[in-house]
């Protein structure tokens, strides 16, 4: 009998009131080892931007002070090219962008150690999958138990090679603070297109009844050989 899915298991848990943290032992050595490769798979993508950040300051300190009144031409209301800024202005756009991009760097720097980790491109629909396709996903598909169980997450790098994960299930939405309650008018008039969809039907139902439950997340990945010999052993 195949066992229950990871995302399947713990919202049950959730539904009946379960408050244990959640931590490593409750996902299986693929997920873990999905876990780290979202990781390093994200920490790829910020190494490209902020490479990409760099690139843009080196430009625009380049352009600073080398103003080219032809090079910066619109038309103006007679159809006539007029210069875009004057040297001020110029400079004082260049300044401005400068100052944007340096504080975007200094917070990569100040988040060395952390990686925020989003949904995949091709989970784009926030209501989620079908139910025959979210059941398909949720027997096959690692990454899918994560994003359905985790949703948007964030890893600390520890100095001991493991990686912390630290935070909590509830369905308030990426980005609230604040439980997010349905009336029951909202919950009736939701269900019909929320009932074919098992994550829209699962926050539906959390926000319209437990809006206010929650479980802490603690979870503790170990070293990517590690993880990798466990990944190996379970197939």
């Amino acid at each position: 009998m195949p066992r229950i899915p990871t995302n399947a298991r713990l919202f049950g848990e959730y539904v009946l009131g379960k408050q244990t943290p959640i931590t490593e032992k409750d996902f299986t050595p693929q997920e873990l080892s999905q876990m780290l490769r979202m990781i390093e798979q994200q920490d790829t993508r910020n190494t490209e931007k902020e490479k990409d950040l760099q690139r843009s300051l080196a430009s625009y300190q380049r352009n600073l002070e080398t103003f080219e009144p032809s090079e910066n031409l619109v038309q103006d209301k007679k159809g006539n090219l007029v210069p875009k800024y004057t040297e001020k202005e110029y400079n004082k756009e260049i300044q401005n962008n400068i100052k944007t991009v340096e504080r975007q760097l200094a917070s990569y720097e100040k988040t060395r150690d952390k990686t925020a980790v989003g949904y995949r491109k091709e989970r784009a629909d926030p209501e989620g999958l079908k139910l025959v396709d979210a059941l398909s996903q949720s027997f096959t598909s690692p990454a899918y138990n994560i994003e359905t169980t985790l949703g948007h997450f964030s890893a600390r790098k520890n100095k001991d090679g493991t990686v912390s994960i630290k935070d909590t299930y509830d369905f308030l939405g990426y980005g609230n603070t604040k439980p997010v309650k349905f009336s029951m008018s909202d919950f009736i008039k939701a269900l019909p297109s929320a009932i074919t969809k098992p994550e829209a039907f699962g926050t539906l139902l959390s926000r319209a009844f437990l809006a206010d439950r929650k479980r802490d997340v603690d979870i503790t990945l170990d070293s990517k050989a590690k993880a990798a010999k466990t990944f190996k052993e379970a197939l």
